[in-house]
């Protein structure tokens, strides 16, 4: 072995990655093996390492794999990279406020359906009537039927 590298199983040790994702961003380009051993097996260095931790960290700050290998391929000396990231920055906070507001209309939505449920036990689960009624129509009690009759 080539001194100051190592093999996929030391680089996923040090990564805390599974060898599947190590092969999933070489296929994408993410990542490249500096090297192969006699018998093929592939071998990463010290940038390897560092290539998978950035990878990870910006997956947990919500980006794609795809803005990931954007991002791994910008020239940090470029004097544009910094306007290109807010961008990208701008806009992935956009569609994270506009996702936030769709979460949160959906729990007000199953706080309304557990509300339902409240009172005296009956014919009729208020939450699933109210599922099986138009958006705009009342619920009707009296319209009451086993689920497995609408399939």
């Amino acid at each position: 072995m080539v001194p100051g590298t190592f093999r996929m199983g030391e680089l996923t040790a040090a990564c805390g990655v599974s060898d599947q994702a190590v092969r999933l961003y070489e296929r994408l380009g993410l990542l490249e093996p500096v090297g192969r051993t006699a018998k093929g097996y592939r071998l990463y260095d010290a940038a390897s390492v560092e290539t998978v931790r950035f990878i990870k960290q910006a997956q947990r700050s919500g980006f794609t794999l795809e803005e990931i290998k954007v991002l791994l391929r910008t020239d940090l000396q470029d004097p544009h990279a910094c306007g290109a990231m807010k961008t990208l920055l701008d806009r992935k906070l956009h569609a994270l406020t506009a996702r936030l507001a769709e979460l949160q209309g959906l729990k007000e939505v199953l706080q309304d359906l557990r509300q339902a449920c409240e009172g005296a036990p009956g014919p009729g689960c208020p939450a699933i009537l109210r599922l099986c009624t138009p958006c705009c129509a009342e619920p009707d009690p009296e319209d009451a039927h086993d689920l497995r009759t609408r399939r």
